[in-house]
């Protein structure tokens, strides 16, 4: 098996286990940030699912942006799958040096892709350069507030065990907490899905 078939074999594996929340996490976007129209920028997109749930819903052109060419590759061919009619872009790319212009784009989100940077400040100040006076980007991991709770149950005990296979640990909230104030960004706040146990997100205003 290929490095690329390896990837898209653990992107199916994910997005099996956590298919039901991006419909209600990007319903909470919505809802929180009034989207509807304008340009967003989905961040370590993987497969493409949080972008094309938002694409199914708001008028909004999405740009899909990864480090791996083959995510890219594959969120290019999900989104084409899903008959969505949005304006979209591809773009292969580190957060840690994103190819767009200051002051660019209406909405930026990232959903699990934060563990992953190698310099997280680096990365936040970027989104915040990318994000237009008066928006806002919301980056972290979690299920969402929209949750109900006998799914945040299962989907939490599988994403713990999955961790537990991986040797993987994730940042308390106290550590998240102390790696964005690092950054210095200017306006943000750091907030959960309601319960600190579960979901850690940063929310940039400009």
């Amino acid at each position: 098996m290929t490095v690329a078939q390896r990837r898209k074999k653990m992107f199916k594996s994910n997005f099996d286990m956590l298919a039901p929340i991006y419909p209600l996490l990007i319903q909470q976007f919505v809802d929180d940030y009034n989207l509807d129209t304008g340009l967003a920028i989905d961040i370590g997109t993987g497969p493409g699912f949080l972008g094309i749930e938002l694409a199914k819903i708001t008028k909004m052109e999405i740009i899909f942006t990864d480090i791996d060419s083959d995510a890219i590759a594959l969120a290019n061919k999900n989104f084409i799958q899903s008959g969505t009619e949005n304006g979209a872009q591809f773009v292969t790319a580190n957060v840690e040096n994103l190819p767009f212009p200051d002051n660019y784009a209406d909405f930026i989100m990232s959903r699990g892709s934060i563990w992953f940077w190698k310099d997280s400040c680096k990365g936040l100040l970027e989104i915040e350069r990318v994000l237009k006076p008066g928006c806002y980007a919301v980056i972290g991991g979690g299920l969402g507030r929209y949750a109900p709770e006998t799914m945040r149950k299962r989907l939490l005990t599988s994403m713990h065990k999955e961790l537990e296979k991986k040797n993987e640990k994730r940042p308390s909230l106290d550590e998240f907490k102390l790696m964005v104030a690092a950054s210095g960004l200017k306006k943000f706040r750091v907030f959960t899905d309601g319960d600190v146990k579960s979901g850690k997100w940063v929310e940039l205003n400009k």
